[in-house]
């Protein structure tokens, strides 16, 4: 039988490590407060956090090959250098327990500070500058030969330094649970409902599985809603609210990343975390430019003809333009940021072009019967009829645009081959390419 009494005050562990208290754990182990005693008297230099993990196991394979597979975990750790995570001083199995030694972190854990937030959530700036150093780390571990997958991402394990300017996340309780724990088929003991992804508990994890935790973790500290009151349903959006409609001071850019994060297949989320942190410094950036100027559209006065900025006279019917505007106003008015969506032939070069003027537009096929025409037209650019006549919406907000496929039968698919999930707003950025059945696009500012 498992022996789980927890380490009373002053145990000491390898003749060095002097317990002080439990400061944290649950159902697999504990985590003290200890002094290595090996480098003198107690001080925050030799504090440090022992991390117990019981030894689940029954049959004696299982537990040997669980010996090895934890001694080589530890050594891997042990070899990590990254801001993010706490150094690994130690580690070593004791009366039918493992044991890791690291770094001892100051401060409180992310779901603190959650819950000690007045506003009930933490505010979107702060969440995005967190993430994009926890996307950081994940680049690190899974990076290494072979690549480290953490598995159990959540806000109880993440810690705030905030000893150091600016305060730093750290990954604080960083596994050996997945080298000491035993599974069953269809059951793993390693992550928490409503954090872990589908895959997870088939066996099947890989990179991307961290990023759907981390997608969770986000929708917890931005909207306050815990993932574990519902943790099959809760990212099934077409059921559950989204981001915004519980917390509506979000962007729809910060709700578009953590959507994607989230998906329920591996291959909807972002490639890698390297990729997710790229589309999250690229949501801080537009946090803190000015939005972006209205596109106001520009008309012939005589014949009501599209115009571009500097046209002197109506590529339509000629007629010149009113030289009110002057040399100034052409200046002011071709200084103006357009966006463009051009259509590409089999070639990549653009053979058609539609100045995105309003906020939202539709993009699909005209169907008269149905009374369906949308602002972007793509008819006579799909010869196999493979765009739907609600295909997909690219709208403006904040500055930003965005494309949402409308549960297109063929799909929009972004630069190549990342299919977007429907009814979930994806930020668009100079130069991406769509894909909307047959027919490719480019999104251009100009």
């Amino acid at each position: 039988m498992v022996n789980q009494k927890q380490l009373a005050p002053e145990t000491i562990l390898e003749g060095r490590y002097r317990i002080v208290k439990r400061i944290g754990g649950g159902g697999m182990g504990s985590v003290y407060l200890a002094y290595d005693q090996k480098f003198g008297p107690a001080n925050d230099k030799t504090r440090r956090a022992v991390k117990e993990m019981y030894d689940l196991f029954t049959d004696p394979a299982q537990r040997q090959k669980a010996i090895e597979d934890f001694q080589r975990e530890g050594q891997l750790l042990a070899s990590l250098e990254h801001p993010s995570i706490p150094t690994v001083y130690d580690y070593f199995v004791n009366d039918g327990k493992y044991y890791l030694v690291m770094k001892y972190v100051p401060g409180d854990d992310l779901a603190k500070k959650l819950k000690s937030s007045e506003l009930g959530y933490i505010d979107e700036r702060t969440v995005t500058e967190w993430a994009i150093q926890v996307c950081d780390v994940l680049d690190y571990i899974h990076n290494q030969n072979p690549p480290v997958i953490y598995r159990d991402l959540k806000p109880a394990n993440l810690m705030l330094d905030e000893t150091r300017t600016p305060p730093r996340v750290m990954l604080i309780d960083f596994g050996i649970a997945r080298f000491v724990a035993p599974t069953q088929k269809g059951v793993t003991a390693i992550g928490t409902m409503g954090y872990a992804p589908p895959e997870l508990f088939s066996g099947q994890v890989e990179p991307r599985s961290d990023l759907y935790s981390l997608g969770a973790t986000m929708f917890h500290l931005l909207t306050g809603a815990d993932p574990q009151d519902n943790p099959l349903l809760i990212f099934d959006f077409s059921k559950n609210p989204r981001p915004r409609a519980i917390n509506p001071k979000l962007t729809t850019g910060i709700e578009a990343i953590v959507m994607q994060a989230v998906a329920h297949r591996p291959q909807d989320r972002p490639a890698s975390a390297a990729e997710m942190k790229r589309m999250l410094e690229e949501h801080l950036r537009h946090l803190d430019s000015p939005p972006m100027p209205s596109l106001e559209p520009i008309f012939c006065i005589a014949c009501g003809g599209s115009l571009a900025p500097d046209d002197a006279f109506c590529p339509h019917c000629g007629a010149p333009q009113p030289q009110a505007q002057g040399a100034s106003g052409r200046k002011a008015a071709s200084n103006r940021q357009v966006a463009c969506l051009q259509v590409l032939d089999a070639h990549g070069n653009p053979k058609a072009a539609y100045e995105l003027s309003k906020s939202t537009m539709l993009l699909g096929r005209t169907d008269p019967h149905t009374g369906n025409f949308p602002e972007i037209d793509l008819t006579p650019h799909d010869a196999e009829t493979k765009v739907s006549r609600r295909h997909a919406r690219l709208f403006q907000e904040g500055g930003r645009f965005f494309i949402e496929d409308l549960s297109s039968v063929n799909g929009t698919f972004l630069n190549g081959n990342v299919r977007l999930i429907p009814k979930t707003p994806h930020p668009l950025q100079n130069g991406d390419e769509l894909k909307l059945g047959e027919t490719r696009v480019r999104f251009t500012i100009q």
